[in-house]
């Protein structure tokens, strides 16, 4: 495979003693947050960064998302993130990501869509209205299983309120991506998170939350046998469904 400069974007990002869970394991949210700041840094190599998009009044929104993990890193490890855009189609765009540990190991892999948004009218837009076109790269997609629209759990056994604080908020002024995944995690019931590790987290973004809302989150576990729940985010401020989930867990050795 060749590649021209810029297409492929690397980093390396060095656990810290805040980036870890109880459990010892760099968190899940952190590995989000690692994954959108990679995603950042390339765009903003490419042109088409946030602060970029916003002289044109258009900004990007993670609409889905899924995360596959191999091992769990911890304290003092480094990890090594590469990601490149994968994919287009008319209003959206797919960035793929792998998760290396120092000595180039596979340890997660992850696939992301996203969609180009009208700041004013907040209206999705044609990637054609980006500044700079994107590269994309022709090598095997970092996912055999592309994140599709996931259904909304029936009866949200464990429930969990929240309210949207300033600290939860991003640079569009709606609730932080990463926030969303962190609500649906604490409705994972605590024996689980005891005894498991997560394999895979699946995401749609459907909704904004703002300041002040009142949000809910729930889960519905559909598989006890290898754990797996259904989660779902909404606002009980306005009855928005702002996210759903799908979680999958399996037991640590």
């Amino acid at each position: 495979m060749t590649t021209r400069p810029l297409q492929i974007w690397s980093g390396v990002y060095p656990v810290r003693s805040y980036d870890v869970d109880a459990r010892g394991h760099l968190s899940v949210a952190t590995i989000c947050n690692f994954l959108q700041d990679a995603a950042g840094c390339h765009a903003h190599a490419l042109g088409v960064s946030i602060d970029q998009l916003h002289l044109r009044h258009l900004t990007w929104v993670l609409v889905r998302m899924r995360v596959e993990l191999t091992r769990h890193l911890g304290w003092q490890d480094h990890l090594h993130i590469q990601t490149w855009p994968s994919h287009q189609e008319r209003l959206l765009s797919h960035r793929d990501f792998l998760l290396l540990d120092e000595a180039g190991e596979d340890v997660g892999r992850c696939v992301t869509v996203w969609v180009l948004m009208d700041l004013q009218r907040w209206r999705p837009q044609r990637l054609t209205a980006l500044p700079a076109p994107l590269p994309i790269v022709n090598r095997r997609r970092a996912l055999s299983t592309m994140p599709n629209k996931l259904d909304v759990p029936e009866t949200l056994v464990t429930q969990r309120p929240f309210q949207v604080g300033d600290r939860d908020l991003d640079r569009n002024g709606h609730v932080n991506n990463v926030r969303y995944i962190e609500w649906a995690l604490e409705t994972v019931p605590v024996n689980v998170l005891n005894t498991c590790e997560l394999e895979m987290l699946e995401v749609n973004f459907t909704g904004e939350a703002f300041h002040a809302e009142h949000v809910l989150a729930g889960s519905q576990p559909v598989d006890t046998a290898r754990p797996t729940f259904l989660h779902g985010i909404h606002s009980q401020s306005t009855g928005t469904d702002l996210a759903r989930a799908k979680t999958q867990w399996h037991p640590t050795e």
